[in-house]
């Protein structure tokens, strides 16, 4: 990990109204220089992930396909592998695997499973990382005895959080950390405050450097943007729209790595001084934000 990993910006995506909506998002994100499309994994209006992604397979060459994040609790492992694989099929060495413990209460009171605490969800989380990484590097799995088939190609794992237990996870599993703000709540609508503030993500990256060792230079970091736009006068945005939905200073919400807003020229701007702060290259752009970030995407990406 250095502050001079080039850029790359990836798509999360969201709900559509229809298949050719989602088409469309994918075509575009290919052209328009997108290194990913990534996919989120809740029960609620949108849709499924892994099948979402065979379809994207189809209709992309070289976009990366991965998951923000799989929820390990409510997949058994042995059979996530068989899904992954198979989706690997469709489009061979383009999958980036995104694999968490879940944070979300609504997600676990839908799928009529219990929400264990934390540390509980973490440690299984780490046994899903062990079978399903041992089927696909090996074929075989000394714990369970599932046979690693199809042979998948090689893939990007990727794990994170904003607590540093999460973090230690990620650092000694995946390839890409990705930070966010601590989800303690477990709910959507309560403001993250001070865990989105700069000061908490450089106390996150600093437990990073400290647990990553000699790993450090092989890691890539990620940020997911919470609230991204392209506006002409940020400071106003700020005071106006997101102040009042983080619960921080207009100051200290534009300097959150989960907020990017502004004109083209000082969105690069914010980008660069972060990567400088953070190490943080891979940037998640929310779809709905996805065309107007297209400038920012031509003018970084690779840089």
């Amino acid at each position: 990990m250095t502050a001079h990993r080039p850029f790359r910006f990836g798509v999360l995506a969201g709900a559509f109204p229809d298949l050719a909506a989602f088409r469309r998002l994918v075509r575009r994100a290919e052209e328009t220089g997108y290194s990913s499309l990534l996919v989120p994994d809740h029960l609620d209006h949108r849709w499924g992930p892994l099948v979402s992604l065979a379809l994207a397979a189809g209709w992309t060459s070289r976009l990366t396909l991965g998951t923000l994040m799989l929820a390990a609790d409510l997949r058994r492992p042995a059979v996530l592998f068989k899904e992954l694989a198979t989706l690997d099929q469709a489009a061979p060495g383009r999958l980036e695997i995104g694999l968490g413990a879940g944070w979300l209460a609504a997600d676990f009171e839908r799928a009529g499973v219990p929400m264990d605490p934390p540390a509980t969800r973490i440690a299984r989380l780490e046994e899903t990382v062990h079978i399903v990484r041992e089927l696909w590097d090996k074929g075989a799995c000394s714990v369970t005895g599932a046979i690693g088939q199809p042979r998948p190609a090689p893939a990007r794992w990727v794990m994170g959080g904003g607590g540093r237990r999460m973090l230690r996870t990620a650092v000694r599993h995946a390839d890409i950390v990705s930070l966010t703000a601590q989800l303690s709540s477990a709910r959507k609508d309560v403001p993250l405050g001070a865990n989105a503030s700069a000061e908490r993500f450089d106390t996150r990256v600093r437990w990073i450097r400290e647990d990553a060792g000699d790993r450090l230079a092989e890691l890539e970091l990620q940020c997911l943007l919470t609230a991204a736009a392209v506006v002409r006068d940020s400071r106003d945005h700020a005071e106006r729209v997101l102040a009042p939905a983080f619960g921080l200073p207009p100051a200290e919400v534009l300097d959150s790595p989960v907020v990017l807003a502004g004109e083209v020229p000082e969105i690069c701007d914010r980008l660069r001084a972060r990567r400088e702060r953070f190490g943080i290259s891979y940037w998640v752009v929310p779809a709905a934000r996805a065309e107007e970030f297209e400038p920012v995407v031509a003018r970084l990406s690779g840089t």
